[in-house]
């Protein structure tokens, strides 16, 4: 499978691949997975690894070293995405797979240790993850009750500026708390309140 192809489902799911904004800031962590050719992709709900296997025997070898690898990062996660894991494994090679193959394959599938993994082989194998479903990725991208409502409120011109600022801070709150999970969130809102806009 051409790993170009499921980059681009990646981004089709919202997924992006940023060192900069990905939820780890560790460099030692990040470093590893780098030299290990994993590619850290995120969303606001989950991560996905890839590594891209160019041959039988690159696959048979360093799969279970590249778990390795992502057991680190599992340590270091925020909450939300300690069971949102994916370990996406693309085999892209030209001639055929070993006999021994497809029973590794399934292997590694089963093997729920450090987070959930597929092997891709083929475009049809990406059907089997969950999160390139098309009613999941479309679903995303339905009716935001809640972008509705925040601009309705907030384009009401005779809103109070207490409120709007309340309404605004609101709203940023759970950006806040994915960027820093110790963020006291009563006291953010008791300052939102007061007028000392969340800091």
């Amino acid at each position: 499978m051409n790993p170009i192809q499921l980059r681009k489902r990646l981004e089709m799911a919202d997924f992006q691949n940023s060192q900069t904004d990905f939820p780890v800031q560790d460099d030692s962590i990040l470093d590893m997975h780098l030299n290990a050719d994993l590619e850290l992709w995120f969303s606001d709900e989950r991560i996905a690894v890839l590594k891209t296997y160019t041959s039988n025997h690159h696959f048979l070898l360093n799969w279970r070293e590249d778990q390795f690898v992502i057991s680190h990062l599992l340590e270091l996660l925020p909450a939300q995405y300690k069971n949102n894991l994916y370990f996406l494994l693309v085999l892209d090679w030209e001639s055929g797979l070993l006999p021994e193959i497809p029973m590794e394959m399934n292997r590694v599938e089963k093997n729920a240790k450090v987070c959930r993994k597929y092997v891709l082989h083929n475009i049809d194998d990406l059907e089997r993850v969950p999160f390139f479903q098309p009613k999941h990725i479309y679903a995303k991208k339905g009716f935001d009750f809640v972008e509705k409502f925040k601009t309705e409120l907030l384009i009401e011109q005779s809103l109070d500026p207490k409120i709007r600022r309340v309404v605004e801070g609101y709203f940023q709150l759970e950006h806040l708390i994915r960027i820093n999970n110790k963020l006291d969130t009563k006291q953010y809102i008791l300052n939102l309140l007061k007028g000392d806009g969340g800091s």
